[in-house]
């Protein structure tokens, strides 16, 4: 399973250059690009990506304020800041709404590339212990998967 990832950005040197990286480092796939907030958040309801690479300063909706309409819409995926702010609470106020990391800019390679392997081991993991939960769920409450009753002579 390949992480799937959109970018939210106003600038389309960032959008092409995140597009870039994305695409080289094999990490995930590209499953959209938004100009702002408020497109953004339509397009990631709908496409539902893994992973949203989103810009904090946009003219139509800032990156804080769409990942809090986003969460509050149910959205589960995971958050990573980029912006050229360097104001602290800013940064802050973006981790207390829930990113995963904040990547500061201008864009940097190789600094992309290990937040994206970041975030995608820990996406594996989580993908990981929930297909647990929810096999050891199956077997707590009697629904035990036909392979296993096979292989147990059952």
């Amino acid at each position: 399973m390949t992480l799937s990832i959109m970018i939210v950005d106003d600038d389309v040197v960032s959008r092409s250059m995140l597009h870039d990286i994305i695409e080289s480092c094999g990490i995930g796939e590209l499953a959209g690009m938004a100009e702002g907030g408020i497109e953004g958040a339509r397009m990631i309801m709908d496409l539902r990506p893994d992973v949203v690479l989103i810009d904090l300063l946009m003219p139509d909706q800032d990156g804080i304020e769409t990942l809090a309409k986003l969460r509050h819409n149910g959205y589960t995926g995971k958050f990573i800041m980029i912006s050229q702010v360097e104001n602290k609470e800013m940064v802050g106020e973006a981790y207390q709404n829930g990113i995963e990391f904040f990547i500061h800019k201008p864009i940097n390679r190789v600094e992309v590339e290990h937040v994206l392997s970041k975030v995608n081991d820990q996406w594996k993991y989580e993908r990981y212990v929930l297909g647990n939960q929810a096999f050891h769920g199956q077997i707590k409450y009697g629904g035990i998967p036909s392979r296993i009753q096979r292989t147990n002579g059952s």
